[in-house]
């Protein structure tokens, strides 16, 4: 009898280099170490690129036969006679867990990636920082955080003035709600329209001399944008050696035909054939030109509401990846969460200055904590919800299990240490792996006559498994 196993293993790379992700895994590590792997050897899975291997056990007594191929990640499925320690295979997924991690760097410092929206001006890089993140978290999605931090304040007025004070304050985060699509676009650089649809993205493979002239700003990665964009694109040209190889060289940059691969992503397009199902008109879209992979809505419905796709999560993510997140993001704007937290943190307010203002004198800030963790860990609902939905719409829930390995690859790792942590976050989301783990159980099509219900329950059992772990 033997014992069947699989794990995964995100990875934050695009999907056209996963191919070469697997083959430097062969090369430069299982290929190297011939007293651990043994047999290895090329294949296939199904479509997918493939390899497999055998890891053999002291003294050859046994071996764990496993496979990895391709799929969202890289996927591992293990094979081990019934007498051997699940060990072997923990032993198997921290090694190739590791190995992976350090490969990647490599591969991901190689690359460059440019960005232009056809129809809008060139935009410089939205480099990430502690303030543009903090805005960002106030003024995102449901702006749940925005309305916790105000609440706060609150009090001080309520003290200070009032019940005046107080409805004044609530007047504001209503209107902070109904207008969050004006409030949002301002983080955004581009707007998809029919008449600016597409976004190019152009990938450069570069050699590690080129990343570290970029990293010590000795390359002008806007004036090398700018003037690639000049010489192919606003002629008319397709970006290739011959018609920006000396545009690349005044950078530092020689150019390869295999080193440039460009693609079109029609923005547009997409947002439509994710809203098509819930047959409701567009959002805004916007296209922020930060390298970080995410995607936000916001507003108190579709007319009024915006959708924020980054460069980062256009140039990670597939196509139908990239639907699967699209509609998560419509699932919001379709269940109406901004309102509704906004209900939910208002009531809870009201609640402590009437009802439970005895229990608020007695510990202050325990009662402050408690609240707020209650508060976050009901908006998972609508989370999980949205996630739901999107599966249900779109279709395809293991395309948007990918997609989070991909865009959370570096979080997931965190959690992988303490599921509990991950839970007790004050984050809007379900854990990442909770989230996977959920999606990859559902079988298409995905029927629930009771989305938020169903997701509550949901969200209750996978913070209650947490503890078992």
């Amino acid at each position: 009898m033997s014992v069947q196993a699989s794990f995964s293993i995100p990875s934050e790379l695009p999907a056209d280099r996963m191919e070469e992700l697997l083959e430097r895994l062969r090369s430069y590590h299982l290929l190297l170490h011939p007293e651990l792997f043994q047999h290895v050897r090329r294949g296939r899975v199904g479509e997918k690129p493939a390899m497999a291997f055998t890891v053999p056990g002291p003294g050859d007594s046994w071996q764990l036969d496993a496979v990895v191929w391709v799929e969202g990640g890289l996927q591992v499925r293990t094979t081990r006679p019934e007498g051997v320690s699940e060990e072997a295979v923990r032993w198997l997924s921290e090694d190739l867990r590791a190995v992976v991690r350090s490969l990647e760097g490599e591969l991901r410092e190689s690359v460059i990636s440019l960005i232009w929206v056809k129809g809008e001006e060139i935009m410089p890089e939205a480099k990430p920082s502690m303030t543009k993140g903090v805005l960002g978290r106030l003024f995102s999605r449901t702006l749940l955080l925005l309305n916790v931090l105000l609440f706060a304040f609150n009090i001080v007025l309520f003290l200070l003035f009032g019940l005046y004070a107080v409805l004044l304050i609530l007047l504001v985060q209503l209107l902070l709600i109904v207008f969050a699509d004006k409030l949002f676009a301002v983080m955004g650089k581009w707007t998809i329209t029919e008449a600016s649809p597409e976004v190019y993205i152009m990938d450069i493979r570069v050699g590690r001399e080129s990343v570290d002239l970029i990293k010590s700003k000795k390359v002008d990665l806007t004036g090398l944008k700018e003037a690639v964009y000049e010489s192919s694109f606003a002629q008319g040209k397709e970006p290739n050696c011959s018609t920006i190889s000396g545009t690349l060289l005044r950078f530092g940059i020689i150019c390869s035909e295999d080193s440039i691969r460009v693609r079109t992503v029609n923005v547009l397009e997409l947002v439509k054939r994710a809203a098509e199902p819930f047959h409701a008109p567009l959002p805004k879209i916007i296209i922020s030109n930060n390298p970080a992979p995410n995607a936000a809505a916001s507003g108190i419905s579709f007319k009024r509401g915006v959708l924020l796709l980054t460069a980062g999560i256009l140039s990670t993510l597939d196509e139908e990846e990239l639907l699967s997140v699209i509609g998560h993001e419509l699932g919001h704007l379709r269940g109406r969460d901004p309102l509704l937290l906004f209900a939910l943190v208002s009531g809870e307010f009201i609640l402590r200055l009437t009802v439970l203002f005895p229990v608020f004198l007695l510990s202050p800030l325990l009662y402050l904590l408690v609240s707020t963790f209650v508060i976050f860990f009901v908006a998972k609902f609508f989370e999980a919800r949205a996630d739901l939905l999107s599966v249900m719409k779109v279709g395809k829930p293991k395309v948007m299990a990918s997609s989070l390995r991909k865009i959370g690859a570096q979080r997931l790792r965190v959690e992988e240490a303490s599921k509990l942590s991950s839970w007790l976050r004050w984050d809007t989301h379900p854990p990442l792996y909770f989230r996977i783990e959920r999606l990859e159980s559902l079988t298409e099509p995905v029927v629930v006559k009771h989305p938020l219900l169903e997701s509550a329950r949901d969200v209750v059992r996978g913070f209650i498994s947490a503890f078992r772990t």
